[in-house]
């Protein structure tokens, strides 16, 4: 029987839902990073996030 459903966008799937409340500017910012990079917002917070982590992971 052939797999049915939506096709991942990525390599892993999205198996875990997160919901943050941020204010206006934030919004605006992540927003405007995703238009200007032609990419989705959470890619954009991916990419925040891995950019934190590597800091993280330096210093230690």
């Amino acid at each position: 029987m052939p797999k049915v459903g939506r096709p991942l966008k990525g390599q892993t799937p999205k198996n875990i839902s997160l919901q943050l409340r941020i204010n206006e500017k934030t919004a605006y910012q992540l927003k405007e990073c995703a238009n200007s990079l032609h990419i989705s917002r959470t890619e954009v917070i991916e990419k925040g996030v891995e950019t934190v982590y590597n800091e993280v992971v330096k210093k230690e």
